[in-house]
């Protein structure tokens, strides 16, 4: 059997004071830079192979000093089958001297034998602030598309001044219909979203979002907050009750408009 290319990709931003000091691209990840009339910098991440499927690789690695930085993606994430070497994904993040991040990618989109490792190491240090959204959708519904099986690993790692302070993980392989349909793991909930907020400027911003409406139809949310931390998370039945839903809590948390990216 004829050997498929695989996708390769690489990027290294640096940006200090909000002016970018350094923009490394490679293969298939690139970063456009849209003009902004806040005070955030805007990146928006691109994978111009259309999808991710086995073997791919990206690797990202970025680094904010003193910056206002919103990261979003041009599309949502396709996770196509794929059988033999998972894809991988690596991110690794650095906020230095009071930097603000909102990491606010669109979803991440699960096709059944897809086959993927993702891994997220975030460093924040000197009282940076973060707040990090990711949304999950285990087969799109109202496409019928149904996820049976497939191999999907998500790491995430949160230090605070090179300790440990957040981990998150998730794992799944073969069965994944029977865990979407289970009453006590999704009870047919394909869309899950994780907000992880920290830093002592943001977790004042959220106390606004617990004044957020979270019970709207097709959505179940709950809030966590402990060791100077909140965490949100949801279940949707599909993506479009979790983007208005998302619409409230991070518009309510932001006072502000959200990428434009998310209105396409």
């Amino acid at each position: 059997m004829e050997k498929l290319q695989k996708s390769l990709g690489k990027l290294d931003v640096k940006i200090d004071n909000n002016d970018l000091r350094c923009l490394y691209q490679e293969g298939c990840y690139k970063t456009i830079i849209p003009k902004t009339y806040n005070n955030y910098k805007e990146l928006v991440l691109v994978n111009t192979s259309g999808g991710i499927t086995s073997g791919d690789n990206l690797n990202a690695k970025f680094e904010f000093s003193n910056s206002k930085i919103c990261i979003s993606t041009q599309a949502a994430e396709k996770i196509y089958s794929g059988f033999g070497e998972p894809a991988k994904i690596i991110m690794e993040i650095s906020l230095k001297n009071k930097s603000d991040l909102l990491w606010l990618p669109k979803e991440l989109i699960l096709f059944n034998n897809s086959n993927l490792k993702r891994n997220f190491n975030i460093n924040l240090f000197d009282n940076s602030n973060l707040i990090m959204c990711e949304t999950i959708v285990l087969g799109r519904k109202s496409m019928k598309e149904k996820l049976i099986n497939g191999y999907f690993s998500d790491f995430w790692n949160v230090f605070e001044n090179g300790k440990l302070v957040h981990a998150e993980a998730i794992s799944f392989s073969k069965g994944i219909d029977e865990f979407i349909s289970n009453k006590i793991s999704l009870n047919n909930n394909y869309v899950v979203n994780t907000i992880i907020i920290m830093g002592e400027k943001f977790l004042l911003n959220g106390e606004k979002i617990k004044k957020s409406n979270l019970k709207k139809n097709g959505v179940v949310s709950e809030i966590s907050q402990w060791d100077k931390k909140m965490i949100i998370r949801t279940l949707a039945l599909d993506n479009y009750y979790l983007k208005n839903a998302l619409d409230d809590i991070l518009s309510n948390f932001l006072q502000s408009k959200l990428p434009e990216v998310w209105e396409i």
